[in-house]
């Protein structure tokens, strides 16, 4: 549970933000659709944070370089993202 985790629409802050990334790939079933979008529409915090989130990676689909990543590059990449925070 995250600091001022608060359960609107059915489901908690820290649920929506664990989904967020399925949601804007639309990757979701249509009943968890609903249900972040019942959160959403309650909670501006995690409106706001949606929203900046959603700018980012189409900022970053933008940019996206055209060039595939070598693979010593990828598997870095992999390794550092897989690592425990």
């Amino acid at each position: 549970m995250l600091p001022g985790d608060r359960r609107l629409g059915g489901l908690w802050c820290s649920e929506v933000l664990e989904q967020l990334s399925d949601y804007l790939e639309g990757a979701l079933p249509p009943d968890t659709v609903a249900l972040v979008q019942a959160h959403v529409s309650e909670c501006d915090r995690c409106a706001r944070f949606g929203a900046e989130f959603a700018a980012m990676v189409a900022a970053l689909r933008e940019h996206q370089q055209a060039a595939p990543l070598t693979p010593d590059v990828a598997t870095r990449l992999r390794r550092r993202l897989s690592a425990p925070a």
